[in-house]
């Protein structure tokens, strides 16, 4: 309980409310979450600066051909970046790319500016992009976030050595409190966000999990499958099999030393079956005393072997009531619906009951 309010501290950093295991797929759904609004506005500030080619025309009083590479180069940058978008979804990637479209940004107007014949304006128009497009990258770790705001005063100090503006001092007091306060928003957003992600990670443990046993329950079919098709959409071009475990004379069991008494045995056994697989292997109580292990990259061969240990160190484990024994069936996931590739495994598992329990049989398709 102490645990779990230290988490749940909103003055505690990510760095202490979550696992490091755990921080790459939290900064990965922050990045989902904010990417959207994160390109959006890389675009507008794209469109923002090739709107400064207006003011361009303006100062030259006639269509500044000068700065209209300047300008024009930009749609390199952004294009490479919405194609990355589409292509490339790992946020440690793409955040470094929102980071090197802001600056091509800067430096695109540093060029242009540095082309102008009148710089007097160039402060306000740096100032405008700044305001504008420091908000991008929203989606980025905190840290990432500080180092590339920071980076805008730099942009400023080392395009001054080149362009010498007018007014280099206001256009850093005005950045630079910018850039702090940004920084400061990014960091109070990100634990905002944590808030909000290891809530919605403890109500989705609550939906998939089965609180007797604390292994999955049927609803983690619905994360696992297609919504449609209730194809299996985690073994892509693996083999993948099915295994369905049926404690032997359960009724008995409550029957005799109580619903209690059952209950510790259920909670054995899933722990039993917990060791006896993978961590990357699904371990699922489908209803009352059955069981469903799900096993990615597995052909049927191989699972087989993998029921037989488990039916092995079922009967070989010790609970605090009586010996269990389980009756086991096996079936290779052939495509189409998971409920298909359950039923074979549970008239495998009838078979297994009918052949006297205590065994490992698997389905055949006569």
């Amino acid at each position: 309980m102490r645990g779990e309010k230290y988490l749940m501290d909103k003055n505690v950093t990510v760095a202490k409310r979550l696992p490091r295991e755990k921080r790459k797929t939290f900064y990965q759904s922050k990045y989902e979450y904010y990417k959207g609004f994160n390109r959006t506005l890389l675009i507008v500030s794209t469109i923002a600066y090739l709107a400064f080619f207006v003011t361009d025309c303006g100062l030259y009083g006639r269509f500044a051909y000068e700065t209209l590479f300047s300008r024009a180069i930009i749609f390199v940058p952004i294009g490479i970046f919405l194609y990355m978008y589409k292509k490339i979804s790992n946020y440690q990637v793409m955040v470094v790319a929102s980071y090197i479209m802001i600056h091509a940004i800067i430096w695109c107007t540093d060029w242009a500016t540095y082309i102008l014949p009148d710089r007097t304006y160039a402060g306000e128009g740096m100032i405008v992009m700044n305001i504008i497009f420091v908000c991008a990258g929203f989606c980025a770790p905190y840290k990432y976030a500080i180092i590339g705001h920071s980076a805008l005063a730099l942009d400023i100090v080392v395009a001054n050595l080149f362009i010498k503006y007018d007014d280099v001092a206001m256009m850093l007091m005005f950045n630079i409190p910018c850039i702090i306060g940004i920084c400061i928003m990014h960091y109070y957003m990100e634990k905002t966000y944590l808030d909000h992600y290891l809530i919605n990670e403890k109500l989705e443990k609550l939906v998939v999990h089965d609180q007797l046993t604390g292994v999955y329950n049927r609803n983690k079919f619905r994360t696992i499958s297609d919504a449609d098709t209730e194809e299996f959409v985690i073994c892509e071009d693996a083999p993948l099999s099915v295994i369905m475990i049926d404690l032997d004379y359960f009724k008995k069991i409550n029957d005799k030393y109580g619903h209690e008494a059952g209950d510790i045995v259920l909670k054995h056994t899933a722990s039993v079956l917990v060791k006896s697989v993978r961590s990357s292997d699904f371990v699922i109580r489908w209803g009352g005393e059955e069981f469903i292990v799900i096993l990615v990259g597995c052909d049927v061969n191989k699972a087989v072997s993998i029921a037989e240990k488990i039916r092995e160190n079922v009967e070989n484990s010790e609970n605090s009531v009586c010996p269990v024994t389980a009756s086991i069936g096996v079936a290779e996931y052939v495509g189409g619906s998971y409920h298909d590739v359950i039923e074979c495994a549970d008239v495998a598992l009838y078979q297994a009951k009918k052949n006297g329990r205590n065994q490992v049989v698997q389905y055949k398709d006569e």
